[in-house]
This record gives structure tokens, sequence and C-alpha cells, in this order.
């Protein structure tokens, strides 16, 4: 689980600060105030860690990538190429880790890992890599660093913090760079194997995070599948309904609430889509002429006929991909939705609360999931909903966290909202929701002067 993010000079963001991440986290906000880019250079860690060597050491993508946010220079907040791009991803791992090969007569074990890397552009405006941090943990305790700097003098720098304090140095090998943003280079002779530990324990987290967007794909009348296993519903949720069927195969078994048994992942599905009053009844079935595809049935209320998706309306399609995410991905993996409340009724915007309340807190196999979800919204329903659940206990107010994002000029802002125990916020910030006071009392006064005027 990811539990904090820090972004300096990246499109609207100057410095974001250190934002805490909880297991269900929600960013409110302007439009246009920077909430997107926070999960956006996240997705293109992703394809970074998944591209070739030969790619730069930050690959923003093209139009047939994950994401695709155009060229270096134009994500350098204000254009200021002789400014780094800097991060700092922290996050807890699945397990403890004993790290090999370390210089010390004591092992080293970790339960969180830390990567800041700064990235500045290079005379054709391309990424070239300047520092390569690790930090690891051990209960908040820092345990070790290790450093790589480009015009370090072809050396890395550890530093052992626990249980006795020790520094050293290892020599590069001749002509080592970093293939990519979060590997270290190679060192002489025998290998540190802690090295290329720490470089898949961020391939592990980056292949984890997976991102719905907000404009989703529209329903289809009938849906392929063949037996592959996609590895999430996809950007725009265009594998859904291939992801209910793999799950079914796979006999997936999941509680889907806390008060409920394991069920059938098709069956988890269709129970919140009744809870949400969405649909009494979904179904996919193979069509008969037909050997590899399928269409999906729904009931609008009990007494309804049987109609297929595409049938249905728009809304029940772009929340759908939503419930499959938050269910179907692995556990310790960090999900981020994208306004998943576009095209809902303010109740089902509501009844999105505890669903994705219920997902933070699934078990798989009677084991916790541990996953995470990060949420996008401008809902106030969804919001309300989440207060009064923390009020009610359902879920702690330590596994939320919320931010309010708004602009200053051309510069983005974020502010941590203090929930407590109870659901409310103390610092509440102005216009979160728009002014709703202003609007009635102004509505109001019109209608004073309108019957004055009627009546004259």
């Amino acid at each position: 689980m990811i539990t904090s993010w820090r972004i300096k000079n990246f499109k609207a963001w100057k410095d974001t600060g250190s934002i805490k991440l909880a297991p269900l986290t929600v960013f409110f906000g302007e439009n246009s105030a920077g909430k997107s880019s926070l999960g956006q250079l996240l997705l293109a860690l992703k394809q970074s860690a998944g591209s070739s060597a030969a790619q730069p050491s930050l690959n923003f993508g093209d139009g047939q990538s994950l994401i695709d946010l155009g060229s270096f220079a134009q994500n350098l907040h204000g254009g200021q190429l002789t400014e780094p791009l800097q991060f700092e991803l922290r996050w807890r791992l699945s397990e403890t880790l004993v790290l090999p090969d370390v210089a010390t007569p004591h092992s080293l074990s970790i339960d969180e890992l830390c990567l800041s890397v700064s990235v500045i552009a290079d005379q054709a405006q391309q990424p070239q890599l300047q520092s390569i941090c690790y930090k690891g943990f051990q209960d908040g305790i820092e345990q070790f660093s290790v450093i790589y700097c480009s015009d370090s003098k072809a050396q890395l720098q550890v530093s052992i913090k626990q249980p006795h304090a020790l520094e050293y140095s290892l020599a590069l090998a001749a002509a080592a760079r970093p293939e990519h943003f979060y590997c270290l280079p190679a060192t002489q002779g025998q290998a540190a194997a802690f090295l290329t530990t720490l470089a898949a324990q961020t391939e592990r987290i980056l292949a984890d995070f997976q991102a719905l967007a907000a404009l989703r794909a529209g329903p289809q009348r009938r849906y392929a599948w063949r037996g592959e296993t996609p590895a999430s519903v996809g950007r725009a949720g265009e594998a859904a309904i291939t992801a209910v069927l793999a799950a079914n195969a796979q006999q997936r078994k999941l509680q889907f609430a806390v008060d409920q048994p394991e069920l059938d992942f098709q069956q988890g599905i269709a129970y919140w889509l009744q809870q949400m009053g969405v649909a009494t009844d979904f179904s996919i079935r193979p069509l008969a002429e037909t050997v590899n595809d399928y269409q999906v049935q729904l009931k609008s209320h009990a007494d309804a006929a049987e109609v297929n998706l595409a049938d249905l309306g728009f809304g029940v399609s772009q929340l759908l991909p939503v419930i499959v995410q938050a269910f179907y991905a692995p556990p310790h993996a960090t999900v981020w939705l994208e306004q998943p409340e576009i095209h809902l009724h303010s109740q089902v915007q509501a009844g999105l609360a505890d669903m994705l309340i219920a997902a933070v807190q699934a078990k798989e196999g009677g084991q916790a999931r541990n996953q995470q979800i990060i949420v996008e919204s401008h809902s106030e329903h969804f919001l309300n909903r989440l207060q009064r659940r923390i009020a009610e206990g359902v879920i702690s107010h330590q596994d939320v966290a919320l931010y309010f994002c708004s602009r200053d000029g051309t510069q983005a802002q974020i502010e941590s909202l203090a929930i407590d125990t109870y659901g409310e916020i103390a610092n509440w910030p102005e216009n979160l929701f728009g002014d709703e006071m202003t609007d009635i009392a102004a509505r109001a006064m019109a209608a004073v002067q309108r019957k004055r005027q009627q009546n004259n």
C-alpha cells in the first residue's frame, strides 16, 4: 500500500508536499486543480517500469500507451526546464523483507520502502536522471539509505542506520548507468544483491497500481472472451466483463461485504448492483450461436423483464467497471478511480462510498486483501455517506484520508481535511461544493421580487 506521495515541478504542482495516503483516500476540489495529475504521474511511472532499456528514464507515452502525457518538457511546471521533476514514493511492503548482501554482520529487515528520484531535461529536452535514493524502514524507523547521483564519481553511497551506524561506498561498474528511474546501476565485482531486490519491489508496487479513467467505455450488446485473464478492467473499463468471466473461471470467492459470506465473483457484483438500487439481477450468458461471445442481462427491478446491458441506460455501464475494478484487483493493489460518480443518480453516488468501504475491508479466501483505493470526486453525496459511516464506526477515520485541491493562479494547492472519529471535518474549505447558501438566498430573494412585481 502506498503510504505517501510527493511531486515537485510537475504540471500544476510546484510542490505538493508529502501527501499521506490511507486505505481509502479521496481528493475533492475544483476543476483543473491538479487532482488528475497526481495519478497521471504514477501511471507514467508504471509504464516506464515496463519499458525497454532503450526508452528514456521516464516514458510519458504516446497514443498507444497506457497514458499519453506528451513530451517531458510539456509536463514541467511553468515550463521550467532548468528545474528538475522530483517525486517521492513511499509504500508498505506486503510482507517483511530481509535484505541480503549488505555490509553488516546483522541482517536488515524492512517493512516499508521510500524511493526519491530527480530528473532534469537535457539539452534535447529529454529526461535525464540526476539522482535515485532508496530508504528502508522497519516500524517507521529508518534502517538504511542508498544514493546514486549522476555526478558522484562513479559510486553509490550506502548508509546503515540500524542497529549500528555504518557508511560505505560501492564502486560502479565501468560506464554503468541506471537503465530505469528506479534501477540503481551495477557495481564492480560481485553485484550487491540488495540493489536488484529494491528494484524488484518498485516493479511490484507499480505493477499493482491500477487506474480507471473518468470516461469509461460505453455498453456493448455482446462481449468476446476467449479465456484470457486481464490484469485489470482496463484504463476505460473495456475489460470489465472479461474480468468477471475470468474471475468466475478461476472460481475466485470474495467477502464482498463485512456481514456477508464469501461469494462467487459474479454473485458479488450482482450483490452491489442490488445494494445500490441499480439492478436486482445481473448475469453474463454465452450466446447460443457463437462460441466466444457473451451478453450481459439485467433487471432494473424485481418485476421487470430482463434486458441487455446496452438497453438499460448509460449510467449502469459506467458504474459496472468501478465495482468490478474495486474487487478484481489483486491483494495489496492500489486502485485509482477518477470520478466514479459520473452519470450516476445522487442515491447511487452515496452507495459508492459503501461499496468502496467494503472493497478496502474485503477478504479473499479468509484473508484480508489489504487493498487501497484512491478516488477523485466532485460528489457531495459520496462525502456525506462516507462521513456517516465513519460516525457509525463502519470504517475508522484513521483509515480515511481526505484532501481538497484548488488553484492559486497557475499553481495548484492541496489541503488535508481533518476528519475526526465522528465524521466531522474541522477545516471545511470555502466553496468545497460551491456556494450553496448564496444560491438559496438569491433564489429566495428573486422569488420575493417576482411576487411583488406580479402583485403590482
